[in-house]
């Protein structure tokens, strides 16, 4: 008689196929206009070869306000799936997709590797599915390297861990976000005397040694292109790039006010061009602001692994939620951080944290694009356009995460009090 841990984990092995084969069937799907900008671009360094190719695609794109803002390894990916895709006669179009559906189960093996669980790995799969195969975005190629970064982490490889988490930076920048929460963690940055303290240490000069490499390497191959590529990722004049969030809301509301019905059509997204970056610097300033806050409550937290991602999550989310030119795919490395939380503790807490993440995640690519990227399923405007009702939801979530992240990384903060606030006693 097959016993009560047999039939759990039979049913985990079975939820788990069943996605891989939904991801396998979702390999048609058209995904978003994006698609043909990686075709495009997989043409141009396929032709004008890599190191010329990119650098024709990024200059062509400063100054506009979307465009060739991806770092070279994304394009040195789609280079090599052009070549593969010529080698066994698949049109471009689908060597995209088998691209990115071969890094989603990659990825997911990666979790059932690490979490030993079939379950976690299957929610795991779940949860990018639109992301990858379903959308297509290049997000997903980030993905192993991440995973592996933050293993290396926990399993104090700080060296081979920076080195995934570079990689996972060279494909999109967005990572580079959660950088000081890492580096807080990896040389154990307490206060400004631990700051001075960590550059005598060994670690320090590893670590500057692999990032000043890694910096050398790629200017070597592709010049200043890569800094432009970033320059151009952080210049874009608009509010909200399709992210519920409070650039949105705001978004929503300008559109509303200068529409002269005082409403919003079906097809009117506000996504409002500014003038210069001038005018977004409110928004910027205002996440800047928060974003401190949490560096300076990270500093003075316990500098554990734990309180690192809980930092990098929250840190993360708080781009999302509060900066300009964020758009509806950022949330990816939000999802792979949440899991990665779950990875090292699986309380109640934190599967409410990835669980929200996720729906959170997918709730704004099925608003927008559905589940294959032929736009939204339905009108999403009914009497108001629900979209600010999820963005107030959203932001409501953010609050959550951040009081839940600043109350259960104040361990070392109460120790600290309390051993001010403890009598001083004086040996003979």
């Amino acid at each position: 008689m097959i016993s009560d841990v047999s039939f759990v984990r039979a049913n985990g092995i079975l939820l788990f196929i069943l996605t891989i084969t939904l991801s396998v069937m979702m390999i048609r799907a058209p995904g978003t206009s994006d698609v043909w900008v990686w075709r495009d671009w997989m043409n141009t360094v396929y032709q004008d070869g890599l190191v010329q190719g990119y650098s024709h695609v990024i200059a062509s794109a400063s100054g506009e306000p979307s465009g060739g803002d991806y770092p070279p390894v994304s394009f040195v990916i789609l280079h090599l799936t052009r070549i593969f895709g010529d080698m066994i006669g698949l049109p471009q179009r689908g060597s995209i997709k088998v691209l990115v559906l071969t890094f989603q189960l990659l990825s997911a093996g990666l979790i059932l590797f690490n979490s030993r669980d079939v379950w976690t790995a299957a929610a795991f799969n779940t949860s990018i599915l639109v992301f990858s195969v379903g959308l297509g975005y290049l997000d997903i190629c980030l993905a192993p390297w991440l995973i592996l970064a933050f293993w290396a982490f926990q399993s104090e490889r700080h060296v081979l861990g920076t080195a995934f988490f570079l990689l996972a930076c060279l494909i999109k920048w967005q990572p580079l976000i959660i950088a000081p929460f890492i580096a807080i963690y990896l040389l154990q940055i307490s206060d400004v005397r631990s700051l001075w303290g960590s550059l005598t240490r060994s670690l320090f000069w590893k670590l500057v040694m692999i990032i000043g490499m890694t910096i050398l390497a790629v200017t070597l191959l592709f010049g200043y292109t890569p800094l432009l590529s970033l320059k151009n990722a952080m210049g874009h004049l608009y509010l909200s790039g399709n992210a519920l969030n409070m650039p949105w809301i705001a978004g929503c509301l300008l559109t509303l006010f200068l529409s002269p019905s005082f409403s919003i059509r079906v097809d009117e997204f506000p996504i409002i061009l500014a003038p210069s970056s001038v005018y977004l610097i409110p928004v910027k300033m205002t996440f800047f602001v928060l974003f401190a806050t949490l560096l300076v409550r990270a500093v003075r937290s316990e500098p554990s692994y734990q309180n690192c991602l809980l930092f990098s999550l929250t840190g993360f989310a708080t781009y999302v939620m509060w900066n300009a030119g964020v758009h509806e795919n950022h949330w990816f490395v939000a999802v792979i951080l949440a899991y990665m939380l779950i990875l090292h503790s699986r309380t109640r807490q934190h599967w409410a944290i990835a669980t929200m993440i996720t729906v959170m995640a997918n709730i704004n690519l099925f608003t927008f694009y559905g589940i294959t990227g032929m736009r939204e399923i339905q009108s999403r405007v009914i009497g108001i356009d629900l979209s600010m009702i999820l963005a107030v939801l959203y932001v409501i979530a953010w609050l959550l995460l951040s009081v839940y992240t600043w109350r259960a990384s104040s361990l070392k903060i109460r120790r600290e009090n309390a051993f001010k606030s403890s009598p001083t006693v004086v040996g003979t």
